[in-house]
């Protein structure tokens, strides 16, 4: 049955070079993030997306009403939620209901690179053109951006909204060019979870921390998310401790988190405590299509004199005006740096 409900357009192993992005009025190819040579007869007017942070982007570049398709994660975070509105679900992000898509008949079903579907052999089976574009890799953002507007026949808007994210990286970037390892304050980043969980070399928070000019105490932890222990971090003694948390609206919540941090046994003695050096950062600003934000606050809290110039609520302002609605409604940070 799945066979015989095949769609068009085709995935295929890379070959050694890499294919050129060509224009989207007629057929067009891209590689995407896995390595894939995508080809496609038209730009795509129906997409499916498993990937919250490529369901942003795609907002981002007008491409909303293309959407036919979501998934749990999709649904369950409050940005995209509000949105997309009644878009029909497909299930859960890394195994989506074949059945459900070949229904809607999409051109494209776009997932994750870093987390390929668990049923991915059903999607080649059924002959889906699947694209893989994380969209959450502060390192390769804007030229995910660039190939989803490709993909979607918005390459004016994906240049914009790439240029834009760029500029703001680019703040971060100069003001931190002449600083040595030595002068980088040390970071101990937590995770939102029950158990006491940091950032292992690689991931989001380690990503951001590189970029925006500290030094992760977890760097050389080979796990992404390592567990670690209470001692380790009074050990560790960072300058700075950011702890994240989903999408959230209140200062309040924010501030109890700092509260519990502060009141946990020996924190007393750690720097960043007895400086003032606690955060609480939203993971919808620490990677992904808003990441920049996440550089620009990291920037403003490790480098208050080399930033204060730097406004990230305008820059915030700005997105949610150009770009995705609704996104200053949320509290990203606190305390504000």
């Amino acid at each position: 049955m799945i066979m015989a409900a095949a769609l068009s357009g085709c995935t295929s192993p890379a070959p050694t070079s890499t294919a050129t992005p060509t224009p989207s009025a007629g057929p067009i190819i891209i590689t995407d993030s896995a390595g894939n040579v995508i080809k496609l007869p038209a730009a795509a007017n129906r997409i499916v997306v498993t990937n919250s942070d490529a369901a942003e982007v795609l907002i981002a570049l007008g491409a909303k009403d293309k959407i036919v398709g979501i998934v749990n994660t999709v649904n369950n975070t409050p940005l995209m939620a509000t949105l997309l509105g009644n878009v029909t679900s497909v299930g859960v992000w890394d195994n989506p209901s074949i059945e459900d898509i070949i229904a809607l008949k999409p051109d494209v079903v776009i997932s994750y690179a870093s987390w390929k579907p668990k049923n991915l052999a059903q999607f080649q089976a059924a002959n889906i053109t699947l694209v893989q574009l994380d969209c959450y890799k502060m390192d390769n953002l804007t030229s995910d951006i660039r190939k989803m507007g490709i993909i979607c026949g918005e390459e004016d808007n994906a240049t914009a909204y790439a240029g834009f994210i760029e500029d703001n990286m680019k703040t971060v970037s100069d003001r931190i060019v002449n600083v040595s390892d030595s002068q980088k304050p040390l970071v101990y980043w937590e995770q939102n979870t029950t158990t006491i969980t940091t950032a292992g070399k690689g991931s989001g928070g380690d990503t951001l921390i590189r970029m925006s000019g500290g030094r992760n105490i977890a760097g050389n932890q080979t796990q992404m998310y390592p567990q670690v222990s209470a001692e380790w971090i009074l050990q560790s003694n960072p300058d700075v401790i950011v702890r994240n948390v989903g999408y959230v609206k209140s200062q309040d919540y924010m501030a109890g988190k700092i509260a519990d941090i502060r009141n946990r046994t020996g924190m007393e003695n750690v720097n960043a405590v007895k400086n003032n050096k606690v955060y609480i950062m939203s993971t919808a600003v620490a990677y992904g299509p808003k990441g920049f934000m996440g550089m620009l606050y990291m920037g403003k809290i490790l480098y208050p004199d080399r930033f204060s110039d730097v406004d990230p609520q305008k820059a915030l302002d700005t997105y949610s005006e150009k770009f995705v609605p609704g996104a200053n409604d949320y509290v990203y940070i606190y305390p504000p740096p």
